[in-house]
């Protein structure tokens, strides 16, 4: 398999909704967009692509985070290595951003939504900062986020992961195999059984092509396959 990312819709998407925040920081409109959906809708990947795209900053959120521990995170990342005062930290990491207009993603924003002085955190490092940013989460997010208007109004674009359907899953293929081929029923039902998960999806390409390898097969197709397991089922 090759380690790249596949264009698919909910990369598109993702893409287009990060040009035109890219594009209204410069104007000084509202510039924060979501990502949300799902898990295995590929939220965190299509993250992961536009900030390597971008040169971007992203941190990864947990449970136990704080307005502290988040600052501290992003601080580290652009080289404030030493822990200092919620203050110092902040300022440094707004003076970092604006100097090197970085867009800043935060994946596993959920963490954050019951957690108000947090979100008031991120709202003042946008509107002193004033580069996109980017929060990633669960499908329930936007109705969480409701709870800090202020931060809701910044909120320029929205982007819900949706499940993959047939081009999704015939351009994963053509992305991302690259020893062998898979024909189009053997996809579709790849695509039934995976429920359009990306994740799933992904883990079943790279069965199929383990599978192509050992037998040495250029092209699999449904009979080759002979319904194996594309990924374990738990019932």
């Amino acid at each position: 398999m090759k380690n790249q990312t596949a264009l698919t819709k909910n990369v598109i998407a993702a893409l287009d909704a990060y040009q035109y925040i890219e594009q209204a920081a410069l104007d000084g409109s509202p510039a924060i967009a979501m990502f949300t959906g799902d898990a295995g809708l590929g939220k965190s990947k299509a993250g992961e692509y536009l900030f390597i795209e971008t040169d971007g900053l992203l941190v990864r959120c947990c449970r136990a985070d704080t307005h502290g521990t988040l600052l501290q995170k992003l601080a580290n990342e652009l080289g404030l290595e030493a822990r200092r005062s919620k203050k110092v930290m902040q300022d440094y990491i707004v003076s970092e951003l604006a100097a090197l207009q970085k867009p800043l993603f935060i994946d596993e924003a959920d963490y954050l939504v019951n957690k108000i002085d947090v979100l008031e955190g991120i709202r003042d490092i946008y509107d002193m900062a004033n580069v996109p940013i980017i929060l990633i989460g669960y499908a329930q997010l936007p109705r969480k986020v409701k709870r800090l208007p202020q931060l809701v109004s910044r909120i320029a674009q929205h982007v819900e992961f949706k499940p993959a359907d047939m081009a999704d899953i015939i351009t994963m293929a053509d992305s991302l195999l690259s020893y062998t081929e898979v024909e189009e029923q053997l996809l579709k039902e790849l695509l039934v059984v995976s429920k359009g998960n990306f994740r799933r999806i992904h883990t079943g390409l790279t069965t199929i092509e383990r599978f192509a390898k050992s037998n040495n097969l250029s092209t699999v197709n449904s009979m080759q396959w002979a319904q194996r397991q594309f990924f374990p089922i738990i019932k």
